[in-house]
């Protein structure tokens, strides 16, 4: 019998081993044939199955390995040492190994999966020029390669002709589905985009960057609850994904999810510590759920490791009861004599404030403040005049058209309570009290009514929605009612009474009062003295434009103050006034009046407010989880001679234009 002839006997003999079980009696065959015959390929190919039967990878790749230095057509070895490679966990030698698999075998898979590869080292854009490279190299994909050239030449509609051509023919094209998506995403077809994008992952739920492109379309259309979910599958695949990691994390705090938000932020510390952006967003979470120490001390390691970190003393500033020690006061001193980034410097401006304000160290507190300010209205695109013209705009077109204007078809929900005014005057406060009782939910600041007002205005591109509001029948302004009821159904845990924060829905008090008529609406009112300049005191993370000027300020109170007295003689008893100084020096008689506005049973659990442990996230949830106190009433005075511009505008509020005492209105009462 020849040698052959003995090797295919002894192969069989190895084939029926295996089918009996007999793992380790078939590689000891298999091995002796090898011996022999170190080039028969049908025995190397046996004994790596085996190998990776009994899960022991090592002696399987030692086996691919010399079959691929035995055959000229490696494309099977190669697939199979990359998944042993990548079960092993050795990334850098799978990804080389999938990079020569693709380059001697390229393939839309292949591409993918190197596609899949640069998400995990979090390089979105190599990512996305993996499958662009192999789509423009591969003539069956020309059509999809003509897209994406019309695409990056910003030709959209010559794109979209492109890949609707593929999805004629080929109606499961995953690519297609997925760069479609993509052009409706940046086009702002939202709804179209997650459709594509969705249909796509159920063709190939393994495809990465198909979960990240839903994840981003959710995002920014702030589905919060979609968008995790979405970053929480790609984490499934690839748990590693810093960004995915990150962006989950944020999610979840935007949702409240604060114990969930930090947890995911601590996942981010083991993959990179040396991470001070991390550290502040999780002290920043620690801060609304009330974990101060946590708080201070994630803020101080941001500082550790960035000690130009505006931003860290600023959180700690912005923590309101945060003592500045000397040190760390001549710390920001030296700071800003370095060459900083200027959003650190105006924050690290801010903090500096507030550590010489908390030592009564008033005129250089006021100079941080000042310059702090200049600097960051120098950024901001904010005109005083436009605001002024805005108001009264809106003001004209209510007061002409009270009677075509329908405020009774609205969604006739009572749940929500609109907490308004300007900031930093005691909103937080009343949401603490309010949100104390049993029946009522705090939630945060809810941008919902600006969004409906945004979709009433773009229905036909309008400048603004006014107008608009003249064509909304019956069933529209219970829809849009409904909408913010569900939309904002994300932010809460109970239905019933739900506090909607935002301070900037006064002027839409029209627009509220129209879909949502038996919503109640409180304003919260301040001195304007004290008010305005705590406003002045204050960096905002978004929004506010108006604070960082004292002009601004003032003209903005005056607007304010004007809109207000033309919402209340425009819907009498329908708004509850609050004074800030009312509830500090009458706290049970005027928090039993709000709750009786609310038409809600008063419970003691609103006057221990501080007790509440509810997450907090604005800038006074420190101030707020400690008893009433009348230390904030006439603190401007401490800062009198540097707020003559304040002063000058104020003036204009007396209540009595015979008395030339100079004074400030508040509500009817004159503050001297």
């Amino acid at each position: 019998m020849s040698g052959s002839n003995n090797a295919q006997f002894a192969f069989e003999n190895a084939l029926k081993l295996l089918k009996d079980n007999n793992l380790n009696e078939a590689i000891e065959q298999l091995n002796e044939i090898l011996k022999i015959h170190p080039d028969h390929i049908e025995s190397l190919d046996l004994l790596g199955a085996v190998y990776i039967k009994l899960n022991k990878p090592n002696d399987a790749l030692s086996i691919i390995n010399k079959s691929i230095d035995l055959t000229k057509d490696i494309k099977k070895y190669l697939e199979m040492k990359y998944k042993l490679l990548t079960f092993k966990g050795d990334s850098k030698n799978a990804f080389e190994c999938l990079q020569l698999l693709h380059k001697k075998y390229p393939s839309i898979n292949t591409a993918r999966e190197i596609s899949n590869h640069y998400l995990d080292l979090d390089d979105q854009e190599k990512a996305d020029q993996a499958i662009q490279d192999f789509l423009e190299s591969d003539k069956s994909y020309s059509e999809l390669y003509k897209g994406i050239r019309h695409a990056k030449a910003g030709r959209n509609a010559e794109a979209e002709k492109a890949y609707k051509k593929i999805l004629k023919k080929d109606k499961d094209n995953v690519d297609a589905l997925r760069l479609l998506g993509l052009l409706a995403t940046q086009s702002k077809k939202y709804l179209v985009a997650e459709k594509l994008f969705t249909r796509a992952i159920h063709l190939n739920p393994y495809f990465k960057l198909l979960w990240d492109n839903l994840a981003k379309c959710y995002r920014l259309q702030n589905k919060l609850t979609e968008a995790k979910k979405a970053f929480t599958n790609l984490l499934k695949l690839d748990p590693n994904n810093f960004e995915a990691i990150g962006a989950s994390a944020t999610m979840s705090i935007r949702l409240g999810q604060y114990k969930d938000g930090i947890n995911l932020y601590k996942q981010l510390l083991k993959v990179n510590d040396n991470n001070p952006r991390v550290y502040l967003s999780m002290g920043h979470a620690y801060k609304t759920i009330g974990e101060r120490t946590n708080s201070e001390d994630a803020y101080h390691k941001a500082i550790k490791q960035f000690p130009l970190c505006g931003e860290g003393y600023w959180s700690l500033a912005n923590l309101k009861t945060y003592k500045f020690s000397n040190e760390e006061i001549k710390s920001m001193e030296n700071s800003l004599k370095e060459e900083m980034h200027e959003v650190e410097k105006i924050q690290m401006l801010f903090a500096l404030g507030k550590a010489y304000e908390s030592k009564k160290d008033f005129t250089r507190s006021f100079s941080s403040y000042k310059e702090g300010n200049w600097l960051q209205r120098k950024t901001v695109n904010y005109n005083a005049q436009d605001n002024s013209n805005s108001v009264d705009k809106i003001i004209k077109f209510f007061d002409k058209n009270k009677e075509k204007l329908n405020f009774e078809s609205g969604f006739k929900s009572n749940e929500p309570i609109f907490v308004l005014g300007l900031p930093r005057a005691g909103s937080t406060l009343l949401e603490q009290i309010l949100a104390s009782h049993s029946k009522i939910e705090g939630t945060q600041e809810l941008g919902n009514i600006m969004t409906i007002g945004r979709r009433i205005r773009t229905s036909n591109n309008s400048e603004d929605y006014l107008n608009n509001l003249l064509n909304l029948d019956d069933k529209s302004l219970n829809s849009h009612g409904k909408s913010y009821i569900d939309e904002t159904q994300w932010a809460r845990e109970e239905q019933g009474f739900f506090i909607d924060k935002m301070p900037n829905n006064f002027p839409h008090i029209g627009l509220i009062k129209m879909i949502l008529p038996n919503a109640k609406i409180i304003d919260a009112r301040r001195n304007p003295m004290d008010g305005c300049f705590s406003c002045f005191k204050q960096y905002f993370a978004k929004g506010q434009h108006f604070t960082y000027d004292l002009d601004d300020i003032a003209r903005y109170y005056k607007d304010y103050e004007k809109i207000m007295e033309f919402w209340n003689s425009y819907f009498p008893g329908s708004i509850h006034t609050v004074l800030y100084e009312d509830i500090i020096q009458d706290s049970e008689n005027q928090v039993r009046k709000m709750i009786d506005f609310l038409d809600l049973d008063f419970e003691e659990s609103c006057l221990n407010f501080y007790k509440s442990s509810r997450p907090v996230k604005t800038a006074s949830s420190e101030q707020v989880r400690q008893p009433i106190y009348k230390s904030a009433m006439n603190y401007w005075k401490n800062f009198e001679g540097e707020l003559s511009e304040l002063v000058n505008h104020c003036l204009l509020y007396t209540s009595d234009a015979a008395d030339d005492t100079p004074c400030v209105d508040l509500g009817g009462r004159r503050i001297i």
